[in-house]
């Protein structure tokens, strides 16, 4: 983690620098439009791996962007599932989204930037697996409250997932209203967490052992890819 941090902080502040990656700075001449501290602003929706979501971005000079925004996006599952002697209903429920506040670098001015910065995780997955028949043992029929019903919950090991992407596009065009920004990346969430619990003839599906068998399937799973498309508007 702390390896993925300071990679993340040293994109972060390439970008800060201002600094062309590709020799001299080809806005720092004497023909260079100078802008006002209260210049650049926008405001941008955008569609993503995250959930869907606001920005508001401010840009410094003709190649730096700060962006604040929030995302969120819910994805309801719902199936019947076989299981061993009954059937049951399982209901899933994937959450996505958290704020961001990023900073991106244009190493080719409006066309291609670097984005680094930390999102605030809020994914949670929910499951809940309910009877919807009888148990049959034997001759023996067990009704549908003596089963139990199974929960799980699964969540990223950290809260606060540093982020880094490569950008095509531009989240706030100095030279027109609008814009329009692709963005690749990914953030690293560490191991994810999982929860689980049970009751009545559900409840040792729940054990902490099963719990560890699913911690170390999933355990490599550190990393979520990120893609993202977001429209905005220059507002000054």
């Amino acid at each position: 983690m702390k390896k993925i941090i300071s990679f993340t902080l040293v994109i972060t502040l390439i970008a800060l620098s201002g600094i062309s990656l590709y020799g001299q700075d080809t806005d720092s001449g004497p023909q260079a439009k100078q802008y006002k501290p209260l210049d650049l602003w926008g405001l941008g929706v955008k569609a993503s791996t995250g959930g869907f979501g606001v920005e508001v971005v401010k840009g410094f000079g003709p190649r730096l962007n700060i962006r604040l925004g929030y995302s969120t996006m819910a994805i309801p599952i719902s199936q019947e599932v076989p299981m061993e002697g009954f059937t049951a209903r399982a209901d899933a429920t994937l959450k996505f989204g958290g704020a961001n506040l990023l900073v991106e670098y244009y190493l080719v001015k409006n066309k291609i930037h670097i984005t680094a910065g930390v999102l605030q995780n809020s994914m949670k997955h929910s499951l809940t697996l309910t009877p919807t028949t009888e148990y049959e043992f034997g001759d023996i029929m067990v009704p549908i409250a003596d089963i139990g019903i199974l929960q799980a919950n699964l969540t990223p090991e950290y809260k606060f997932s540093p982020y880094v992407a490569l950008g095509f596009g531009n989240t706030l065009s100095r030279e027109h209203r609008f814009s329009f920004n692709f963005e690749l990346g990914a953030l690293y969430h560490g191991a994810p967490q999982i929860n689980l619990s049970g009751s009545s003839m559900l409840s040792p599906m729940a054990s902490p052992n099963n719990t560890q068998v699913l911690m170390t399937a999933i355990g490599q799973y550190k990393w979520y890819p990120m893609i993202s498309m977001q429209l905005s508007y220059r507002i000054i």
